[in-house]
């Protein structure tokens, strides 16, 4: 794959990210928002690889994605319930060479042959883990730290449960808080301000904390991987904020030998990740782990 450009589609909660990658590197990166309804992302996703003019291209998404049957299972900030996608996608399109969840794209991207954990913090939340480069549980629904029972009869979730980890630390449970007490919709560094000297955003922000670095020991608890990467919209405002509340957390529930032997740090490539993830993984398509497209509907 590094022979020849290979266009990557990021589709997120809220935005699509794409961009060619040449020769492992990022070129001509764009962000939109995401379309309306599915009819509306098919032609967006569509479009994108017309303007590309590039034959290869993958795709990934934030949701229960089953790679091996093409379909998206479940996508709790997406009109996706039981998609078939890339057979969507081919009626109008060349199908995508690679189609996997979007935190496995990311996490092959951050790893780069390595070992981490990659916990990505947006719109929802989830984590994945790989083991030298390759991701480590390919389960289509590994990774979903973001529908713990972190506080039990708590707030809503966007998955229908209630007391989720992301009602509160995912970004879309953060506004519907917002919504729901009738205040202007903050961002990720307003809130960061107001919570100086606001008790109620104070208390929406330690929620948010408390509720990531939950996620964050559960996944460090699992795996051990030496690397746990914080990630994702919200994680790139709250910075040291947020790395430091991870940190606290670690030493007090996870054994003090993982907690001492756990970088934990930000991400490094932000949303070059999933893009340079996809890239790797149709290179490599056919490893075990991969999640490559090679379904019934290719």
């Amino acid at each position: 794959m590094r022979d020849r450009p290979f266009f990557a589609v990021d589709v997120g909660g809220s935005s699509v990210k794409s961009a060619l990658i040449v020769d492992g590197r990022v070129e001509r990166p764009e962000r939109e928002p995401v379309a309306a309804g599915l009819d509306g992302l098919v032609a967006q996703i569509a479009h994108l690889v017309a303007e590309s003019e590039t034959a290869e291209w993958g795709l990934c998404i934030a949701g229960l994605v089953d790679a091996e049957c093409g379909t998206v299972r479940y996508a709790a900030n997406l009109p996706l319930r039981d998609t078939p996608l890339p057979e969507l996608l081919a009626a109008v399109t060349s199908p995508p060479r690679v189609f996997v969840n979007d935190l496995v794209a990311a996490t092959v991207g951050e790893a780069d042959g390595g070992t981490l954990v990659l916990l990505q913090v947006g719109t929802g939340i989830a984590g994945r883990c790989a083991v030298d480069g390759r991701i480590a549980s390919p389960g289509p629904h590994a990774g979903e730290v973001g529908h713990l029972g972190f506080r039990e009869g708590g707030l809503p979730c966007r998955c229908g449960k209630s007391g989720c980890v992301e009602a509160y630390g995912g970004w879309g449970g953060i506004l519907e808080r917002y919504a729901r007490e009738t205040r202007p919709e903050p961002t990720p560094a307003s809130l960061l301000l107001e919570a100086e000297s606001d008790l109620w955003a104070r208390g929406v922000l330690d929620d948010a904390l408390e509720a990531i670095s939950f996620a964050a020991a559960v996944l460090v608890a699992a795996w051990d991987p030496g690397t746990l990467r914080i990630g994702g919209g919200v994680a790139a405002q709250w910075g040291e904020t947020l790395l430091e509340a991870v940190r606290s957390r670690l030493s007090e529930s996870v054994l003090p030998s993982v907690a001492a032997s756990t970088a934990v740090e930000s991400t490094r490539l932000g949303d070059s990740a999933a893009l340079l993830g996809l890239a790797e993984l149709a290179r490599s398509c056919g490893v075990t782990g991969a999640g490559s497209s090679k379904g019934s509907w290719s």
